[in-house]
């Protein structure tokens, strides 16, 4: 039986730009990414902290500047954000021989077989969300049968194992 991690970074975009720009940046500031759409400047990623204050992903730099005054804003740069993910995705390989990025936020691991040379499936995942947490990254997961069980379940649930 396959088992599959779903690993889900759900501010991927702001936690790369706070590690790049650590001095400038401060982790207790609201920060949003912007790209231009339409001809309109417009949020496309958004700290958890300016989340928190009402900000998200779609929102117009005006409206979020209205909100947030203050609010840290850097451009998106989604090119850099994907050639990062497939680095991510080869230092997770310390976890499973097979990883690959999901979507443009998160990284599928094969894990089957793998659990044992954590201490258990709980562990590993333990030890992958407490590693990433350590490089900066918010992280969720959820390990599963079936890809769609764990990705709805580091999504939309608590995250861990499903049985």
């Amino acid at each position: 039986m396959r088992r599959i991690v779903s690993l889900w970074l759900p501010h991927w975009q702001t936690d790369l730009e706070r590690r790049r720009t650590s001095v400038s940046v401060k982790r207790s500031e609201p920060l949003g990414l912007s790209a231009e759409t339409g001809g309109t400047a417009r949020l496309v990623a958004v700290c958890p902290h300016a989340q928190g204050l009402g900000l998200h992903p779609g929102m117009t730099l005006t409206d979020a500047r209205a909100l947030i005054p203050d609010l840290a804003v850097r451009p998106a740069d989604p090119a850099g954000a994907a050639r990062r993910l497939e680095k991510l995705a080869d230092w997770a390989l310390r976890f499973t021989p097979w990883c690959a990025p999901a979507g443009t936020d998160g990284l599928w691991l094969d894990v089957t077989g793998c659990g044992h040379l954590f201490g258990g499936e709980s562990a590993l995942l333990a030890r992958l969300i407490a590693r990433l947490g350590r490089l900066g990254f918010t992280a969720r997961a959820a390990l599963a049968d079936t890809p769609g069980a764990a990705w709805a379940v580091a999504r939309f649930g608590s995250g861990g194992v499903v049985a």
